[in-house]
C-alpha cells in the first residue's frame, strides 16, 4: 500500500497542534512538500525544516520588534508562536544528534523567551536526584503571591520535552493550580545537556527527586499534589502515585507502559537508530518493568480508545485494574480523521480529541487539590 505523506508525518501534525502551531503554517508548509518532485525522507525531511525555519525567523523578528515598541503582549504572542515553530522542527524525526540539539536549544530558547513575558509567574528550576538534574518549569496560576499552591506534576515521554508540557499546564493554570513541568529521563535538556537516559533506575530516582524538591517547597502544598500525563508520561503518572501514596490525584491520558504495549506495532525507528540510543538507557526494556510495579490509591482518571494500537483495550484495562482506589474512564470513540485507518499511532485519538479532554482531566484534578471534589460515573 502508498501511504500518503500527510498519513506519515501525522504523529509530528498531530503534536505540533497540540501544542498550538498555527493550522494555517502546517497546511502551508505540507503544501510545499506536496510539490516535491522525486520525494524521498530526506527532501520531506529538508522541505520541513526549511520552511520551519522561515516561520521562525519571522516570529522572532515581529518579537523583538514588538519589544522595542513596548508591545508586552505581542511580543509574548511572537515568542510564543516561534517556540511552536521550533517544536514542530523538534518532532521530526532526525538521526543528526547535533541537529536535533541545534533545533533543541532554539526552541528552548525561544520559549525561555516568552515566559519571560507571561501575567503568571513561571520560574525556571533544577531538580536534583541521584541520576543528575532534571530541568523544569514550575507554573504559578498568578503572580506567586497566594501561596502555598496545590501542584500537579506533568509527563510525557520520549521525544518529548519540558515546554511541550505547558499544553496540560494551561488548564490546570486557569483552575488556580501551580504545575511543574520536568524534563524526564530521556526528554529534552535532561538528555540532551545532561545525559540521563530514560531507563527504569533514572525514572524512579527522577520521582523521588521531584517528590523531595516539592516537599522543600514552602509555596507549595505537599499534601495537595497530583500526577498527570500523556503517552509514557501516562504511565509514569501512574507509576509516581504508586511510588508515593501521598498523591491526592493522577491522571493518564492513553498510558504507555513498554511491557503492556504490543512491540510489533511500536515503529522501528523508536526502537533503533542513532537518535533512539541517544535516548534510551543500556537494557531499557528490562529497566521498564519497573514502571509497572504497584498499584494506586488516589483517585483515577484514564483516558483510553480502541483505536489505540500500541496499548489495546486490553491492555489499558489491565492498567485500569492496578488502580484500587476510586477511579473513572474516559472512553475515546472517535476515530482519528487526519490519518488513514493503516496509520494511526498511540495517542492519535485523544491527541485529536484533546481540546475537549483536557478540561475533563483539569476539572478531575481540580476537584481534588482545590476541595470541589463531586464525583461521578465512568464518562461516555
Amino acid at each position: 500500500m502508498k501511504w500518503a505523506i500527510r498519513d506519515l508525518l501525522n504523529p509530528v501534525v498531530t503534536r505540533s497542534m497540540i501544542f498550538g502551531a498555527n493550522p494555517f503554517d502546517i497546511e502551508y508548509i505540507l503544501k510545499k512538500i506536496d510539490g516535491i518532485k522525486v520525494m524521498s525522507g530526506k527532501q520531506i525531511q529538508s522541505v520541513w525544516l526549511g520552511e520551519w525555519a522561515e516561520k521562525i525567523r519571522k516570529y522572532t523578528d515581529l518579537a523583538r520588534q514588538a519589544v522595542d515598541s513596548g508591545h508586552r503582549i505581542s511580543a509574548r504572542a511572537y515568542y510564543k508562536l516561534a517556540a511552536q515553530c521550533h517544536y514542530a522542527c523538534y518532532m521530526i524525526n532526525t538521526e543528526d544528534i547535533d541537529k536535533k540539539t541545534e533545533i533543541y536549544d532554539g526552541l528552548a530558547h525561544a520559549y525561555s523567551q516568552y515566559t519571560g513575558y507571561c501575567d503568571h509567574k513561571v520560574e525556571y528550576v533544577e531538580i536534583p536526584t541521584k541520576e543528575g538534574v532534571l530541568p523544569a518549569y514550575l507554573h504559578f496560576p498568578d503572580d506567586g503571591s497566594q501561596a502555598p499552591y496545590p501542584c500537579v506534576i506533568t509527563y510525557s515521554g520520549i521525544g518529548s520535552c519540558k515546554e511541550e508540557l505547558e499544553m496540560l499546564a494551561e488548564p490546570l493554570l486557569e483552575r488556580g493550580i501551580a504545575v511543574l513541568t520536568p524534563d524526564m529521563p530521556g526528554a529534552g535538556a535532561a538528555v540532551i545537556h545532561n545525559g540521563i537516559k530514560c531507563g527504569g533506575p533514572m525514572l524512579e530516582a527522577a520521582f523521588d527527586g521531584i517528590y523531595a524538591f516539592l516537599e522543600n517547597r514552602a509555596d507549595l502544598d505537599a499534601d495537595r499534589i497530583g500526577n498527570f500525563g500523556l503517552c509514557m508520561g501516562g504511565g509514569y503518572a501512574f507509576r509516581a502515585s504508586a511510588k508515593h501514596p501521598e498523591t491526592k490525584c493522577c491522571v493518564s491520558l492513553f498510558p504507555l507502559l513498554m511491557h503492556f504495549a504490543d512491540q510489533g506495532s511500536i515503529p522501528v525507528w523508536m526502537k533503533r537508530g542513532r537518535w533512539s540510543s541517544f535516548q534510551y538507557a543500556d537494557n531499557y526494556l528490562e529497566g521498564m518493568k519497573q514502571i509497572e510495579e504497584g498499584t494506586v490509591g488516589c483517585d483515577f482518571l484514564m483516558a483510553y480508545s480502541d483505536d489505540d494500537n500500541w496499548m489495546d483495550t486490553e491492555a489499558s484495562l489491565r492498567l485500569f485494574d492496578k488502580a484500587i482506589g476510586y477511579k473513572e474512564k474516559i472512553y475515546i470513540s472517535e476515530k482519528p480523521a487526519y490519518v488513514s485507518e493503516e496509520t494511526i499511532m498511540h495517542a492519535m485519538p485523544v491527541g485529536e480529541q484533546f481540546h475537549w479532554v483536557k478540561h475533563l482531566a483539569a476539572d478531575f484534578l481540580a476537584d481534588r487539590l482545590t476541595e470541589r471534589k463531586q464525583h461521578a460515573q465512568d464518562i461516555f
